[in-house]
């Protein structure tokens, strides 16, 4: 009886282990997924960029060309006002809920924007959703889709994602 007791809590603690490290791949593959998004969008290479945003959202955005274009208008605009990109930070996902066919989380995430004036700091979160057991994730920002409208383009999101409310971006004026 003493055996089979410690063959099972032996086993439990393989298979806990085994589950710990698999949860800890995928959150490596989200953040390292997540980075390599932001640093396309650092680039201004919004055709990799928009790989990593969930087909309904490309859809809802009038498709990959207009979104490219809208995207290329806005980075224009950006320009004309001084306004770029000084780095985006990915923080670390949180828990990975399973719902239907879908794996799904959320990401911190923070952007230093550098304009004439000073710079912008805004915290963020992306939330994760991949539909092949985590091997692809797409992102969506909650800074440009809130949290109430990505549930209507997003209507499979979990009800157990818990999405943080907007903080307001600091602004720090440049010393002159």
């Amino acid at each position: 009886m003493k055996n089979s007791l410690k063959r099972t809590t032996a086993c439990l603690i393989v298979l806990a282990f085994f589950q710990f490290a698999e949860a800890q791949n995928l959150q490596t593959i989200i953040k390292t997924q997540a980075m390599e998004m932001a640093k396309s969008l650092i680039k201004n290479d919004f055709v990799s960029f928009i790989k990593y945003l969930p087909p309904k959202i490309i859809e809802y955005a009038g498709g990959q060309q207009k979104l490219k274009s809208t995207m290329d208008s806005t980075h224009q605009a950006m320009k004309q006002f001084g306004v770029s990109f000084k780095k985006i930070m990915i923080g670390n996902p949180g828990a990975i809920i399973s719902y239907k066919k879908q794996l799904q989380c959320v990401v911190p995430q923070s952007t230093d924007l550098q304009s004439l004036l000073g710079e912008m700091h805004i915290e963020t979160s992306l939330v994760a959703i991949s539909a092949d057991n985590g091997r692809n994730w797409f992102f969506v920002d909650t800074n440009v889709y809130r949290a109430d409208r990505l549930k209507s383009l997003l209507p499979d999101l979990s009800p157990r994602l818990v999405i943080p409310l907007q903080q307001e971006p600091k602004f720090t004026p440049n010393k002159e």
